[in-house]
């Protein structure tokens, strides 16, 4: 007969047995499993934001960097409620330079999942960030941070080509999916801050914060010091320009925020020193939410349009291209003398002239005093494709494949584009308005650098370029060739045309610049013209490439040419100190 006692024994002992293991299992083979469990209920992983690579010149200048600075965050996690959202707003505003109807225009915009706080108001000062603080019972979800925050020293000298950066959009965070950009995240809009926003976003951290019992991160302050880092957020890849910001300085400078361009660049590789469009903007403004009033000021002013990229009627700067084509052809040669004069009459049109002033003149006297009506006149013996193709071989009417988006094709135009675009034959009159940069022909500045560097290098053209150490700097060579004799002559009437012609306000004195000046007529600028200046030097053997572009500016030889020179200046006066300073290092 069995033991009451010891049947009750043993199921005791069973029982503390079971107990044993299964504390044993809890506390040691699953002990990490429910630690992190426990934790995950007052704390979550918090992604910390990577700094940006920095951006730098030629001469390792700093372009484009980030700086500690204190902002004003806002938890969306936290502030959910409308009742809080609009306190919190009208609060706020008084210590942020946001109104109170902006803030809550972002609050309501906010998806509470965000996974990293999203940024109100950067770089405020300690004054700002104390009444935050004072007031924080009354700002559930808004904390000052101290932030890395993009910075331009040079404000608004190369805004157009470096760019900006925002905090992502909904349609950025789909097009972004496969790269991990989260809600919060600062990506590049705009520039080469976009256009190599992979390179120099770099690689999110993670951090342990805590949560209430709700699963909402609680800190608020900034004197929280209960993150924990996890994972270190790797910096961005740094990339350097071939441009140079003193140039570059120079150039922004004396257009004095008229509406214009400036391109500079390498004659022999096509690395870009000078890429400067105007009026321009300062991209810092960009690292906060721009206040209505000021992003509609730099609206009125078409500040955003990036010049330098953008394609406009050429006018006379396109007359060599127009030459070589006529020398090419042999419906012309060196020789040749026509009477130039107030206008030219043409199957029943008056074609007219910028000057009245009658006179004999060859081909090269018409550069150097850029007379339409000479070819006008020869324009008549060709075909239009001569001209719109030689165009195109130069570089003309495509992108140049300048590492910028939104750059513009321009417009090459011959029979087969009137047909297509404007559905009308083509008149001998639109070769006459062609051959002298007019009517339908449109081109960008960097294009013009393009085509005038291959004038230079007499055929072979350069890739413009703003990366330095770019795989995109050896020369192509054009398919046509042309008389190296057609060259010599167009060279010679552009040192001409700067020497005692239409440029001679780009002229220097120690050394020879070749260019020429151009006047484009377009609808919609009243009375003025759009102001040309397409150069390069020294003439013997050309090193810099620059063009001006004054948008509506007036003529060519007296409001680009100017500005060109005072870049050849500033250039070869630096290249004169390199040169000195290094022959004084090797003599001693």
């Amino acid at each position: 007969m069995i033991n009451r006692s010891n049947i009750l024994y043993y199921l005791v002992l069973v029982l503390f047995l079971i107990l044993v293991l299964r504390l044993a299992q809890l506390q040691i083979f699953e002990h990490d499993k429910y630690k992190e469990l426990a934790r995950n209920n007052t704390t979550r992983t918090s992604l910390t934001r990577a700094p940006r690579g920095v951006i730098y010149d030629r001469n390792n200048n700093i372009l484009a960097t980030s700086k500690q600075s204190l902002s004003v965050i806002v938890y969306p996690a936290v502030l959910r409620s409308i009742e809080d959202k609009h306190s919190v707003a009208k609060l706020l505003a008084n210590f942020v330079e946001l109104t109170e109807e902006e803030l809550f225009k972002m609050f309501e915009k906010m998806d509470p999942s965000a996974a990293l706080p999203l940024t109100l108001d950067n770089d405020i000062a300690i004054e700002s960030a104390i009444k935050i603080y004072e007031n924080k019972k009354q700002l559930p979800g808004i904390a000052v941070e101290e932030q890395a925050t993009r910075y331009y020293p040079y404000h608004e000298i190369g805004a157009h080509m470096l760019g900006y950066v925002g905090q992502v959009n909904n349609q950025e965070l789909k097009e972004g999916k496969s790269r991990g950009l989260n809600l919060g995240d600062i990506v590049g809009k705009d520039g080469l801050e976009k256009v190599f926003d992979m390179t120099l976003q770099g690689t999110k951290g993670e951090a342990r914060v805590p949560v209430n019992r709700f699963g909402k991160s609680v800190k608020i302050t900034t004197d929280d010091k209960q993150d924990k880092e996890i994972k270190k957020a790797i910096k961005g890849r740094d990339i350097f320009l071939t441009i140079d910001i003193e140039l570059q300085k120079i150039a922004q400078e004396a257009l004095a925020d008229k509406m214009g361009s400036v391109v500079a660049l390498n004659a022999k590789t096509g690395e870009i020193y000078v890429l400067v469009s105007s009026p321009s903007f300062d991209p810092n403004i960009f690292t906060r939410p721009v206040p209505s009033k000021l992003f509609n000021e730099l609206m009125m002013k078409k500040a955003f349009i990036n010049r330098a990229i953008s394609s406009y009627t050429p006018g006379s700067i396109i007359k060599p291209i127009t030459s070589l084509a006529a020398l090419e052809h042999q419906v012309t040669n060196a020789n040749e003398i026509l009477h130039v004069s107030g206008s030219y009459s043409f199957n029943g049109y008056r074609f007219g002239d910028w000057t009245g002033e009658a006179a004999l003149m060859n081909m090269k006297e018409a550069l150097v005093w850029s007379r339409n009506t000479f070819f006008y006149q020869i324009a008549k013996r060709m075909k239009p494709e001569w001209i719109s193709d030689l165009l195109k071989e130069f570089g003309a009417g495509s992108e140049t494949g300048l590492e910028l988006k939104g750059e513009s094709a321009g417009i090459v135009p011959d029979p087969d584009w009137k047909k297509k675009y404007m559905k009308e034959a083509w008149f001998p009159g639109n070769t006459l308005h062609l051959a002298i940069g007019q009517s339908f022909l449109q081109v960008s500045p960097i294009q013009t650098a393009k085509v005038y560097a291959g004038i230079a290098n007499e055929g072979f053209v350069p890739q413009p370029h703003l990366i330095k150490n770019s795989e995109k700097e050896e020369l192509t060579q054009i398919a046509i060739s042309i008389n190296t004799e057609a060259y010599k002559l167009v060279k010679q009437a552009m040192e001409a045309c700067v020497k005692r012609g239409t440029g001679q306000a780009a002229r220097l004195e120690n050394v020879n610049v070749s260019g020429k000046t151009g006047s484009a007529e377009v609808q919609g600028y009243a009375r003025s013209t759009h102001g040309w200046f397409a150069s390069y030097a020294p003439a013997e053997d050309p090193e810099l490439v620059v063009v001006v572009f004054m948008e509506g500016g007036g003529h060519g030889g007296s409001v680009a040419a100017p500005i060109a020179m005072k870049i050849y200046e500033a250039y070869f006066a630096k290249i004169k100190v390199n040169a000195e300073t290094k022959s004084s290092t090797i003599n001693s």
